[in-house]
């Protein structure tokens, strides 16, 4: 019995110490420093039709008159905690900079209704209201916190950034300006949404090195498993937005946005679409880069791919939404 047992601790020793260096390796991540920040998380709900839906807010202490609104969407199976930690509470930080109100709404069962007909998501099955959702909480804001109801933005990261591009395709009007990180337009055959038509503002920023939205276009699936369907590539999504704005086809710059000098393969390009009286079009391509917002402050798990810390993304995502006013449709 006494062998039996230490031959058993000499093979389960070594494994539960491989296990945890893999853990440790590949999904361990530090906490971000919190911030001082000039007010305090607050947490709230809201009625859409007959479902209580959660959300939590930032208010800085000193508010403009007439001032933004930036909602902000965790990705799929995350909570509003998640996308504070994943973003590093950088949104907060810009809110406390340049006067805005910062909203984590929290998906249903922690995911959101995209428009991937692949996507089997409890929001999607449920055919769950979120447009509706984001449309009470814009009116909720202007109502008790004097939020410019025109000026109302959406970045959402992977599901939530997918949700960002059902918003830009069905009710352009609603924001003006969605920024999708980690996450391309489905593909025809994988759409199940009813496009409007008309233009507007998006931002998309994209990693080379995403293990699950593929930067080219392709299968999205968690590491092999839960098929999502296929997407668009990142530049063609980007197209796609620009196509509806009227841009001509050789309207768009190409740019570095940033570059580390200590490692050439990791850098960020900027394709965009601009001009006057038009909706902008930015695509980040972030060179290196995983299934995540770059930024210094937090460290994605390794499983995600390689966290470019050099490169500010909320930043570069608040400098597009800042420049952005409501533009006519165009023909």
């Amino acid at each position: 019995m006494r062998k039996t047992t230490r031959v058993l601790t000499l093979i389960l020793l070594p494994l539960a110490a491989l296990l945890a260096g893999l853990y440790l390796y590949f999904l361990y991540t530090p906490a971000p420093t919190v911030p001082e920040l000039s007010s305090e998380l607050r947490h709230d709900r809201i009625a859409v039709g007959e479902r209580q839906r959660d959300f939590a807010f930032y208010r800085p202490a000193k508010l403009p008159a007439k001032a933004p609104l930036l909602f902000v969407l965790h990705g799929s199976l995350q909570s509003i905690a998640d996308i504070r930690t994943y973003s590093a509470y950088a949104f907060e930080r810009l809110a406390d900079e340049h006067g805005f109100i910062v909203v984590y709404p929290q998906g249903f069962k922690n995911n959101w209704n995209d428009c991937r007909r692949a996507a089997d998501y409890p929001a999607r099955t449920r055919n769950i209201d979120d447009l509706g959702l984001l449309a009470a909480l814009v009116q909720r804001f202007a109502a008790e916190h004097g939020a410019d109801p025109q000026r109302a933005f959406l970045v959402g990261y992977s599901n939530g950034g997918q949700l960002g591009l059902r918003a830009a395709l069905e009710r352009p009007q609603l924001l003006a300006g969605v920024a999708a990180v980690a996450a391309n337009l489905p593909t025809d055959a994988n759409l199940d949404c009813a496009p409007s038509g008309q233009a507007v503002s998006v931002l998309l920023m994209n990693g080379t090195r995403d293990p699950i939205n593929p930067y080219n276009g392709g299968p999205v699936s968690l590491f092999g498993f839960g098929d999502r369907g296929n997407v668009r590539s990142a530049y063609e999504s980007a197209l796609y937005f620009a196509n509806l704005a009227g841009y001509p086809r050789d309207a768009v710059r190409s740019s570095t946005a940033w570059n580390d000098p200590t490692d050439p393969a990791q850098r960020v390009s900027l394709d965009q679409w601009q001009a006057e009286g038009r909706a902008e079009v930015a695509l980040y391509g972030v060179i290196g880069g995983g299934h995540l917002l770059p930024q210094a402050g937090f460290r994605a798990p390794r499983l995600l791919g390689p966290t470019l810390s050099g490169f500010d993304g909320p930043r570069a995502i608040w400098d597009f939404f800042a420049r952005q006013r409501p533009t006519p449709a165009q023909p």
